[in-house]
């Protein structure tokens, strides 16, 4: 048999891609298909403990922060192996708090061994979770990002616990002054919304590189804090004021639209917005217990992709069915029964599982954004 040589895929850094279906030709066999611009799990997370030393409000984890499982060494060192021959080539290592694992140092020096060309992962950045960072350099990752949510400690430790402000910017200045890429994460809700754009200024103060901006999701812990919720309208206005702060901060600025308005969508689509990242298989999140998710708002839900069983990628065929299916009907019929889907592009499938209706059903002039697509909100030039 003659050999192959294969093209190197290209890796498009810090952004998510998005599948775009082939041109109807006219002839019976085509001529010209578009290439598909993302590459299938390139984004692999493992969540390699349930563990916290924190209950925030806001956590999508749920009850699997009291379960506090650990994933063992060997099993994290397969699941990477397993995932990076797959095609990953960029791997978040998270929890829980993933810094109380016993091997997190192991782990991280590991990913980069096996091949990984961005380590990357995201701690609250406790006092006692510098022991680890301390025994690593900034070359082990391509980043670190940190939760802060909120620009001043009264809004974030109403999330977070009293005085984890003041621990996580200790921790955020140490790393910066060492030379890391260091990140923020802001979950926004009712509790921070008034003060999160102040974050912007303290990256600038302290050498962050980039802030990020989510919206609360009433998920995992948040099921029991519905007061932190904004409403999509709320928070489509959240993103206008970001999109005007933005420019004068030096961080970069992402955010995840999640909600646009019907007039927003020609503007996410100039920027690559294709629908549901979920049917390009783009992502996938690998929890202690061997479930893989490729949506993070599916968490709660036993509608997962597959599961890890001796090194191996299984796919769930379990009563509740498989998330792909979900994620792949919007090609033939919209998430929202089509009144809106020439400007959503199918709406969120996984919306109307996890809140029993589409947002757009509530609100008229509103669209569902697929929750992985992030946005910028200043010039990437």
């Amino acid at each position: 048999m003659t050999s192959v040589s294969l093209p190197t895929p290209r890796i498009r850094r810090d952004g998510y891609g998005h599948a775009r279906m082939p041109r109807r030709q006219q002839a019976p066999e085509p001529q010209h298909i578009d290439r598909v611009e993302y590459g299938r799990f390139r984004n692999l997370y493992v969540y390699i403990t349930n563990a916290c030393n924190y209950r925030c409000k806001h956590c999508y984890m749920g009850e699997r922060l009291d379960e506090a499982l650990k994933m063992p060494y060997d099993q994290v060192l397969s699941t990477l192996e397993t995932w990076r021959r797959l095609g990953s080539s960029k791997v978040t290592i998270l929890g829980g708090e993933p810094t109380l694992h016993p091997d997190y140092v192991r782990i991280i020096r590991a990913a980069g061994t096996i091949g990984f060309e961005d380590v990357i992962t995201t701690t609250n950045a406790h006092a006692k979770s510098m022991r680890k960072f301390d025994q690593l350099e900034p070359s082990d990752f391509a980043y670190v990002q940190v939760s802060l949510d909120g620009g001043s400690a009264e809004s974030h430790d109403r999330i977070r616990g009293e005085g984890t402000f003041e621990h996580a910017l200790a921790s955020t200045r140490a790393l910066t002054a060492r030379g890391f890429d260091v990140r923020i994460i802001c979950t926004v809700n009712n509790a921070n919304q008034h003060d999160a754009m102040g974050l912007m200024d303290i990256a600038d103060d302290i050498g962050v590189s980039l802030v990020k901006y989510h919206v609360f999701s009433t998920i995992g812990v948040g099921h029991d804090h519905t007061e932190l919720a904004m409403s999509p309208p709320e928070w489509v206005d959240f993103c206008d004021k970001l999109n005007a702060e933005a420019p004068r901060a030096n961080a970069r600025v992402w955010y995840q639209p999640t909600y646009a308005r019907r007039s927003d969508m020609e503007r996410y689509a100039t920027e690559g917005y294709n629908g549901c990242i979920g049917r390009t298989l783009d992502r996938a999140s690998v929890f202690p217990d061997g479930k893989v998710y490729v949506c993070s708002y599916l968490f709660d839900t036993d509608l997962h992709f597959a599961e890890m069983r001796d090194g191996q990628v299984v796919l769930n065929r379990g009563p509740a069915g498989n998330e792909f299916d979900l994620f792949t009907l919007p090609l033939t019929e919209s998430a929202c029964g089509g009144c809106k889907a020439s400007a959503c592009l199918g709406g969120c499938p996984a919306e109307k599982v996890v809140m029993g209706a589409s947002s757009c059903e509530t609100y008229p002039d509103i669209v569902p954004v697929c929750r992985l697509w992030k946005s910028s909100a200043k010039s990437e030039e």
